[in-house]
């Protein structure tokens, strides 16, 4: 795995789990602001707006998209994976 916070989905998931989190629900990245708030994770336009930003070979942290309108969109479910990912292997990690 690439360093922390540049890693690609498929990195962090196998393909297929990745497959089972899309939820075809996509979200701006307004929204994604806010769904992130209803995890109670606080992000910055900043840090959102980071994970849109092509890297130095055009590819983006986040698997972002631009719709028929040129608006970039997310599906909820990467979102909602990715922290729900990172808490797993948090708690297998954790040795109190």
């Amino acid at each position: 795995m690439s360093r922390r916070g540049n890693s690609r989905p498929s990195e962090l998931f196998g393909k297929a789990a990745m497959e089972i989190a899309l939820t075809g629900r996509y979200v701006t990245k307004a929204e994604a602001l806010e769904l992130l708030r209803g995890m109670n994770v606080v992000w910055s336009q900043r840090q959102i707006d980071w994970t849109a930003e092509p890297d130095a070979t055009g590819q983006r942290k986040w698997p972002w998209f631009l719709d028929v309108k040129g608006v970039l969109r997310i599906d909820e479910g990467f979102i909602r994976a990715q922290f729900a990912q990172r808490q797993i292997k948090a708690l297998q990690e954790w040795n109190p």
